[in-house]
């Protein structure tokens, strides 16, 4: 069984001791739901998204919600956020999980535990972190009440330029809506760890990310925020959170851009599943034809953008 926790090293105590954390977070090692047909990179995922199954956890994750965050528990973000994941987000998990024949999976910055529950329901066993204690609180709830307690492992470790595994430790890495929240000035560093605990061959999966290209900024809704120069100081990176595509693509060298490997393919794809417009759909395909020859498919244009990339085997 697998017990989660909830411990927390704050960013002074780098030191720690690595042997002991190793046995609070073992190797996963699992076999996702693989289908017997000669395609063996496509999973065979459940019809139905994660449903609530504990009443008390759900319960306590719905009073941790309030008294940690002073949030709405029935908000989309907060008790619907499973929901939301299931519906706008299983479909490129479920190509990249198969492509990856994924055994070790990675939520970084886990938030609520939303994907980690998602990634749970699609079958894998999760290594989910955050930086923030009430978050993996309430996250460590969130997975009680689907009834994923034994299948997630959750863990707040502070330094994320600093993470407590092996090299080549996990086969798939999801990052949703979490890099632009990363401070700027340590960006590369963690880029960098995340490289270097995924095996060769695995795939990172960045989802969700605010988009400096864009004139809006998708968190706060103000406009051109965005292009307000880092320089400006503590001002200007309280309100921005955008970043530009390049700058998680530079931190990634060598890594293959599966969008741009499969023609955006994965991509339209997901946006079909996730309910977008035909005539939408028909826009995004005319610019990716000539953006994505450009090292640029759509995905990564959109105020916010997303990619997957995969690691040289």
């Amino acid at each position: 069984m697998w017990t989660p926790f909830v411990q927390c090293w704050t960013r002074r105590s780098r030191a720690f001791d690595t042997g002991n954390f190793s046995k609070l977070l073992p190797t996963s090692n699992f076999t996702l739901n693989m289908s017997n047909t000669p395609d063996a990179t496509r999973l065979n995922p459940p019809d139905q998204g994660p449903a609530v199954r504990d009443l008390a956890a759900n319960e306590r994750f719905r009073q941790k919600v309030v008294d940690l965050l002073g949030g709405d528990p029935d908000s989309i973000w907060h008790g619907g956020y499973v929901d939301h994941v299931w519906e706008k987000c299983r479909q490129p998990l479920v190509q990249y999980l198969g492509q990856s024949r994924a055994k070790r999976v990675l939520e970084f910055g886990c938030n609520l535990g939303a994907t980690s529950v998602v990634l749970a329901h699609l079958g894998a066993k999760v290594d989910a972190i955050d930086i923030d204690t009430r978050y993996i609180e309430i996250a460590v709830e969130n997975a009680a009440r689907h009834g994923f307690t034994d299948e997630i492992r959750f863990g707040c470790h502070a330094d994320s330029t600093a993470l407590p595994w092996p090299d080549g430790t996990f086969d798939f890495i999801a990052c949703n809506s979490v890099l632009e929240y990363v401070p700027f000035a340590i960006l590369p560093a963690v880029l960098s760890e995340l490289d270097r605990i995924l095996a060769p061959g695995g795939i990172v999966f960045v989802a969700g990310t605010s988009n400096r290209l864009s004139p809006i900024e998708i968190h706060s809704r103000r406009w051109f925020i965005n292009y307000m120069p880092r320089s400006f100081g503590p001002a200007a990176s309280d309100v921005e959170r955008g970043l530009f595509p390049w700058d998680v693509l530079g931190g990634f060298p060598g890594y293959t851009q599966l969008d741009v490997e499969d023609r955006s393919s994965t991509y339209f794809d997901w946006k079909r599943a996730a309910g977008m417009s035909a005539s939408r759909r028909a826009v995004l395909h005319a610019v990716d034809a000539v953006s994505r020859p450009l090292g640029l498919p759509v995905a990564l244009l959109l105020p916010s953008f997303s990619t997957a990339l995969r690691k040289p085997a």
